[in-house]
């Protein structure tokens, strides 16, 4: 089925992560601030090349590192399986949270927007990126997390893939279009 929607993505209805090599489903991430996933990657670094002969600006430019794509967004439901979800760690019959040594997880992490549209990056790493918002009576505690799209790892060149409004089975469409890589 064809887009016909305007193109506008927009909204975050649910985030959901399946770790590497984990078996098992993908795993809903638990509720985020109203500020959604904001941008957080890096424009790419070029060097201009000059000459003697030339005094109205560079011959060349070379590009010396290709930038970097990820967001950040701000979980705010940190009870103990909602961080366990996310980066591991232990659950206490209690609902106490003990973290793990190293708050570091790869694997897919798929975005369903309000807007109907799907975003899926294939080798995410999401990182602890410390605690937002503050502990007062305007907000309330977040943990920061960054989500950076790495080279996936399965040799294909695809590092992140977006979806038409009214997209259901993601997997079957990654089956399609992987096969033609």
């Amino acid at each position: 089925m064809a887009d016909t929607s305007n193109g506008l993505m927009y909204g975050v209805a649910k985030v959901t992560f399946k770790a590497a090599g984990a078996e098992g489903q993908e795993k809903t991430l638990a509720w985020l601030d109203e500020n959604g996933m904001q941008p957080a990657g890096n424009a790419p670094s070029f060097l201009d090349v000059f000459a003697a002969q030339v005094t109205d600006g560079p011959v060349d430019s070379i590009m010396t590192n290709p930038g970097s794509d990820a967001f950040t967004m701000n979980l705010i439901q940190l009870n103990a399986q909602s961080m366990v979800d996310v980066f591991g760690g232990k659950a206490g019959a209690d609902g106490s949270y003990t973290p793990p040594a190293k708050m570091l997880a790869n694997g897919v992490l798929t975005i369903t927007m309000h807007s109907g549209h799907g975003f899926r990056i294939f080798n995410a790493r999401l990182s602890r990126n410390g605690f937002q918002n503050g502990i007062n009576m305007q907000n309330v505690l977040a943990m920061g997390i960054r989500v950076d799209m790495l080279k996936p790892t399965d040799g294909k060149d695809r590092r992140y893939r977006t979806y038409p409004p009214g997209t259901e089975d993601f997997d079957a469409i990654d089956a399609v279009e992987d096969a033609k890589e």
